[in-house]
């Protein structure tokens, strides 16, 4: 008798991901952004406590990453992430949440160069003016995060996140453009700029595809093809862009 497989684990999506840095992201930008100049946003994350030692980033070395976003327009987000993300420590009920009112949550698998890294992020939809009321110290940091994104926190964090603790570091001005046609391809285009009060100037841009994990390999293959007919070559060491600004910013503290 043959036995059960069991059911599929939850995967929503693969996101692909390229990143180029320095020169190689105003080239990429030229090739591949188009002339319309995207949506503005600025982007904000969390770190703490407050009297780490520096150098330190306790939050992002328990794949904890807090951020928030103010959008061009009226538009803002909050989002709660685990990366790397351990499905033993999701607790079956949050497996089963995909979205109640403003919450969302996605279980996805980051691929950038060599490297599969499955994260689960819920993001919380907020007007732009609360999420500035924040990142502007009028308001305290646990008004932007919902209930929902703290019990997430709570129950399958492996770090104990204390709101009061934390200090916001930011801001990153970042442009994006979404459904970017390159033949076949959907992409999003999207390029981070970072001025720390200390150390050089960080610029990159990052080129991602989110796709059905179901032939997610062909996928990538053709896409990393497309960029070397365009003449791109990403950076060789696909390092996370959180913990490059995260270290910039943090070194100013």
């Amino acid at each position: 008798m043959t036995g059960s497989a069991g059911p599929v684990p939850r995967l929503d999506a693969v996101e692909i991901k390229a990143t180029f840095s320095g020169a190689r992201a105003e080239v990429a930008a030229k090739a591949l952004a188009p002339d319309d100049g995207g949506v503005w946003c600025q982007v904000f994350f969390c770190e703490g406590p407050r009297h780490r030692h520096p150098g330190e980033l306790p939050l992002l070395e328990a794949g904890v990453i807090l951020r928030l976003r103010s959008r061009q327009g009226k538009k803002g987000d909050t989002t709660a992430k685990l990366r790397p993300c351990r499905r033993a420590r999701v607790p079956a009920h949050w497996l089963d949440f995909h979205r109640h009112g403003d919450d969302e949550l996605r279980l996805e698998s980051d691929w950038a160069g060599e490297r599969q890294v499955l994260a689960a992020s819920l993001t919380r939809t907020r007007d732009r003016q609360d999420v500035d009321a924040v990142t502007s110290g009028h308001r305290p940091l646990h008004t932007a995060f919902s209930a929902a994104q703290e019990r997430f926190l709570a129950d399958c964090a492996d770090l104990a996140v204390d709101f009061q603790e934390l200090t916001v570091y930011g801001p990153v001005r970042a442009q994006r453009w979404r459904d970017v046609r390159r033949r076949h391809h959907e992409l999003t285009v999207e390029r981070w700029s970072v001025a720390p009060r200390t150390g050089p100037p960080l610029d990159w841009l990052e080129v991602s595809e989110r796709v059905e994990p179901e032939g997610s390999e062909v996928v990538r293959a053709s896409l990393l093809a497309l960029l070397r007919q365009l003449g791109l070559e990403p950076d060789l060491e696909q390092e996370s862009k959180t913990r490059r600004v995260l270290e910039a910013l943090t070194r100013d503290a």
